[in-house]
């Protein structure tokens, strides 16, 4: 496994065990619960991706770049459109476009 995907893994993991942990650290404001939902089936999402990249070529691995920009320009789309939710999509967008961008090199 390559330390990307292992840092990818650890996270997922990170987002399904302390959810409300994280989001704390992020905005300093508790969870909702529907926002702990969230933030651990995006965790699963990173988890199984991280799997999934482990051992694959350049080529998939450039689709999962792909599937992270899709999941930062959703996060995008959601800071624009709801302030309550600006900062932890905004957080979250940064981290899916750093992870597209290592992905892709």
């Amino acid at each position: 496994m390559r330390p990307l995907e292992a840092i990818r893994c650890l996270f997922g993991l990170c987002q399904m065990i302390r959810p409300q942990f994280l989001y704390r650290v992020a905005t300093g404001t508790l969870p909702t619960p529907g926002a702990v939902l969230l933030i651990r089936v995006l965790g699963a999402r990173n988890l199984l991706q991280a799997l999934l990249l482990a051992r694959a070529g350049r080529t998939l691995r450039r689709c999962g770049a792909i599937v992270d920009l899709t999941h930062a320009g959703t996060m995008v789309a959601l800071a624009s459109g709801d302030r309550r939710w600006r900062k932890p999509a905004g957080i979250d967008a940064f981290l899916a476009s750093t992870f597209a961008a290592l992905e892709a090199r």
